[in-house]
């Protein structure tokens, strides 16, 4: 398997856990374990719960993609756009929880949270595009 896949992989995990342990410090912090508490918009806590509530809906998805990247590419360079595109969606991941953890308030776009979802977006259907372009 391709050193970039699995290094871009391996960093969406960690970037979930470690949103993960955030949100639970923020939990012990604030003193709000009740998971269906209502939160302030502002709330450290409520941007915590969100950052890791996405970057987990979408790190399964994009790992996946990777690999079946990688699979598609076996034994071939990957090439500059296949790795700058895999390099691409990882920060996007980074600097889309980012936006989530230093916006004022979750009831308002942030332009962080925007450009990760925006580069997340057409990074994987670029992938996805070209892994079919591999299978045909």
């Amino acid at each position: 398997m391709h050193t970039t896949i699995l290094i871009c992989s391996a960093s969406l995990a960690i970037l979930t856990l470690l949103l993960a342990f955030w949100t639970s410090v923020q939990r012990g912090s604030s003193n709000m374990i009740a998971y269906s508490a209502p939160l302030e918009p502002t709330s450290a806590m409520a941007k915590a719960q969100r950052a890791h509530g996405n970057s987990a809906e979408y790190a399964g998805l994009l790992i996946a993609l990777f690999l079946v990247t990688g699979f598609a590419y076996a034994g071939r360079d990957l090439g500059g756009l296949v790795m700058g595109t895999i390099i691409a969606v990882t920060g996007a991941r980074f600097i889309h929880a980012l936006g989530f953890l230093i916006c004022g308030t979750l009831e308002k776009p942030h332009i962080l949270k925007a450009l990760g979802a925006l580069v997340t977006y057409l990074g994987g259907l670029l992938l996805a595009g070209l892994v079919i372009s591999k299978a045909l």
